[in-house]
């Protein structure tokens, strides 16, 4: 009996939804041009000059913060072209493998080296991030 009621109380949520659309698709038409055409008819190829192109890149950041392991200890640094930091070492995380980077992407750490399968996002080690703000503090000032 409880299943009846969900299924009529659906079917009538349904119909009220296609209705919708129905009403909300009939109403596109009444739309009219900026010249009072019905504004559903495009204007005739050539008839208007050519659009000017707009060239738009993303901006990302070019400097990259990185942790690198190389034996008992890891390294961290900034790589920005061809200019980079000093390496400084800090203390490894456990799971991070012999030749694995973390770099630094926004609010998260990206693993990459080893293999295919260990290249997932991870938590940001505090050296690696203290080392972006330090980064930041001191290039802001100038």
């Amino acid at each position: 009996m409880r299943l009846g009621r969900v299924r009529g109380c659906l079917s009538g949520r349904l119909k009220l939804a296609v209705g919708s659309v129905c009403v909300f698709a009939a109403s596109l038409g009444s739309f009219t041009g900026c010249d009072g055409s019905k504004g559903g008819h495009a204007a005739p190829l050539g008839s208007e000059a050519p659009l000017p192109v707009i060239e738009v890149s993303a901006r990302r950041p070019t400097v990259r913060f990185v942790m690198e392991r190389t034996s008992d200890r890891c390294e961290v640094y900034w790589v920005d072209g061809s200019d980079s930091s000093p390496h400084a070492d800090a203390p490894c995380p456990e799971e991070m493998l012999l030749g694995e980077k973390l770099r630094l992407t926004g609010m998260t750490c990206m693993r990459e080296g080893a293999s295919e399968d260990r290249k997932i996002p991870v938590v940001c080690p505090d050296p690696l991030t203290n080392l972006e703000k330090a980064y930041r503090k001191s290039h802001s000032a100038k």
